[in-house]
């Protein structure tokens, strides 16, 4: 059964943070990590002839993350990749370690130079289960996490320009104690 081909008439990828951020970690992954022939999001088929070693990632979890309060969206997003080698090499298994260990230090406090996006978390590889589609293939999996922020800074005081909202503490407050007020940005 050979696959259908792809039409040139598919609906474009809909423009989102998370299209920039895969965007983002191909390009990273592929300049950080040249001993991979392949780095790859959400790869449609594992086939035979695919070039070796690879390197195949997805977002596969959203949960809520942390509300930062200023109208976007925080999701805590967990990444799964699969680094694959050829089995037949001269000590495959540690291949793949010393490969899943290559792209674990990639991961270290990796924001992929996006400024909605907080740094990786809770990263860990493991030896990859057999799959059978894969079985001249030995692989290691690394996981890992981070907060993704959708959508656009909201300011909710339509009648009030950013920068005019102003705080004080008592007994600090009121006439005669304006130069203590402070803007939310410099009690942070």
């Amino acid at each position: 059964m050979q696959e259908p081909p792809i039409s040139s008439d598919e609906p474009p990828v809909i423009p989102s943070e998370l299209k920039q951020l895969h965007d983002a970690m191909t390009a990273t992954l592929q300049a950080e990590l040249p001993q991979f022939q392949l780095i790859e999001a959400y790869p449609k088929l594992v086939k035979e002839g695919m070039a070796l070693p690879a390197l195949l990632y997805a977002a596969t979890n959203f949960a809520p993350g942390d509300d930062p309060g200023d109208g976007r969206l925080c999701l805590k997003v967990t990444f799964e990749s699969l680094v694959l080698l050829e089995s037949s090499r001269a000590l495959a298994p540690l291949q793949a370690a010393i490969l899943a260990s290559k792209l674990m230090k990639v991961l270290q406090q990796q924001y992929w130079k996006l400024d909605f996006v907080g740094p990786t978390d809770n990263a860990q590889a493991m030896p990859a289960e057999f799959v059978p589609e894969l079985a001249r293939c030995i692989g290691w999996a690394v996981q890992w996490q981070q907060d993704v922020y959708l959508g656009e800074t909201e300011w909710p005081w339509e009648n009030e320009p950013p920068g005019s909202l102003v705080f004080s503490f008592d007994p600090d407050t009121g006439p005669g104690n304006e130069d203590l007020y402070r803007e939310p940005e410099a009690l942070a």
